[in-house]
């Protein structure tokens, strides 16, 4: 009979908890975190028109230019690379259906 009212006393507590929790949340939410949300967002806005963000975004550019210009060596490498697996798949390919064959050729 003891351990019956102990567990219903356990939910009652579990349920308080959970309110002040709830409660503590809101008020932090209303409170000092509010204020640091919006200086992370004025912060953010601040330095993407920074000039350390553009020079990332002018670097990022001309990566890509570099790697999808043929003439360009990393371009030429990729490419390359691409080629090379493509052949390297093939081979693959072939040998594996002949092995299936052998083994299909064996089984008769």
């Amino acid at each position: 009979m003891a351990d019956n009212e102990n567990g219903g006393g356990g939910f009652g507590w579990f349920i308080l908890g959970g309110l002040v929790g709830l409660a503590v949340g809101a008020y932090i939410a209303t409170g000092p975190g509010k204020e640091q949300i919006e200086g992370l967002r004025s912060k953010t806005i601040e330095l993407s028109g920074s000039e350390t963000v553009q020079r990332a975004r002018e670097a990022a550019q001309r990566a890509r230019t570099m790697v999808t210009d043929p003439e360009h060596p990393v371009g030429k490498a990729i490419q390359d690379g691409v080629a090379a697996a493509k052949r390297k798949r093939e081979e693959l390919e072939a040998t594996a259906a002949r092995k299936m064959q052998r083994a299909t050729n064996l089984e008769e």
